[in-house]
């Protein structure tokens, strides 16, 4: 997984563009195709933040 918050210089045509709650989240279209469900959450703690993701795939048991 990759997380980058200045997306400005790379092809947009290989994500697609998902919003919830006021973010702006680009996954991949492949994930987007074969994932089931994907659950996004942040964590806060003074300064420090932390993304996790869990994809649950088609044909993948959790």
């Amino acid at each position: 997984m990759s997380v980058d918050t200045y997306a400005r210089k790379i092809n947009l045509n290989l994500y697609e563009l998902l919003r919830h709650q006021g973010a702006e989240i680009l996954v991949a279209k492949n994930l987007v195709s074969q994932a089931v469900g994907v659950t996004l959450e942040l964590k806060k703690f003074l300064i420090f933040k932390w993304l996790k993701v869990d994809a649950a795939l088609y044909g993948h048991s959790t």
